[in-house]
């Protein structure tokens, strides 16, 4: 319905005059007045009082500028959009997360990344472990963050941390009454403990759908430990659990590394060697990962950094 050619009729507004407008844009002035002619024939209406020397935009002329100016603008963001696209500071991250890591990781990281990028939008899709494949698979993520235990030769893993397995145990228990420990817990000077003193103790288990049921079974077995007993999916539950008192669990690292919210539990590494796992950055293999989630990553990495050798 309207012409394309904005500056013609911008300049004629600007200079209320034909004849200037047309020495502006380098145009006889016949060509200019046959454009506005045929301009307003097409939308039916004046936009010029022609009558009047300087000309005056009619009413109708009024909203036709501030439909063009309203038009330009957007252009003009749209362009500054893709710009910032082309550059990575604009887009969408849907990255995939067990609950208990979300809740104890996301705080960490996302505050300071949405402050140095305000325009990239973050989504979490919270699930189990075995989800967060599905998660990349349907598509449903850029990435998940996960342990681990069995790699998959569909996916690539980029490795944030090297995350101990720890023994969680509530200071009041009598397992601890002849060990010497330190009560605040210190990433770079964790105690060690032998699970094989544990093994008449009542245990607080992962379920058996989770990677860390399975990091823990080998060291179960060597220490001859029952791997039945009280069950739970989620590792608050289980620390919750231990700070009552009612046993001891197994917890990642990643949950306390920047803050224990449990002062009456105390926490040793266990096994020889020490028991680990990586916990890393999931993705599709062959498939391109934009740059903003590698920030993202990256990110990731820079807080949870490994705190042993």
């Amino acid at each position: 319905m309207f012409y394309k050619n904005y500056e013609y009729f911008l300049t004629i507004a600007k200079y209320q005059s034909i004849t200037k407008a047309a020495d502006e844009l380098y145009i006889s002035q016949p060509a200019l007045s046959n454009y506005l002619n045929r301009l307003e024939k097409k939308l039916g209406i004046a936009l010029f009082d022609h009558s009047s020397i300087p000309l005056r935009l009619t009413f109708a002329g009024e909203h036709y500028l501030e439909y063009i100016n309203s038009l330009n603008h957007m252009e003009k963001k749209l362009e500054d959009e893709f710009s910032e696209i082309r550059m990575e500071k604009r887009g969408k991250i849907a990255v995939g997360l067990s609950p208990w890591r979300a809740s104890h990781m996301l705080p960490r990281v996302l505050p300071d990344f949405s402050e140095n990028y305000p325009h990239i939008n973050i989504q979490a899709e919270e699930g189990l472990d075995h989800e967060l494949y599905n998660f990349i698979e349907w598509k449903k993520v850029d990435f998940s963050i996960k342990s681990l235990i069995h790699p998959s030769p569909q996916f690539h893993y980029e490795i944030i941390m090297k995350e101990r397995i720890l023994l969680a145990v509530n200071l009041r228990h009598p397992i601890l009454k002849h060990i010497s420990f330190q009560y605040d817990y210190d990433p770079k000077h964790v105690p060690h403990f032998d699970l094989g003193r544990a093994r008449n103790e009542r245990f607080i288990f992962p379920k058996p759908t989770q990677n860390l049921y399975h990091a823990i079974q080998e060291i179960l077995i060597v220490n001859q430990i029952d791997g039945t007993g009280f069950e739970t999916a989620n590792v608050a539950t289980a620390l919750n659990l231990v700070e009552a008192n009612f046993g001891i669990t197994f917890v990642p690292e990643a949950c306390i590394l920047h803050s224990n919210p449990y002062p009456s539990i105390v926490f040793f590494t266990i096994g020889e060697p020490v028991l680990f796992w990586y916990l890393t950055a999931v993705y599709k293999k062959n498939e391109y990962l934009p740059n903003i989630c590698r920030l993202l990553i990256e990110d990731f990495k820079k807080n949870y950094q490994t705190p042993f050798p």
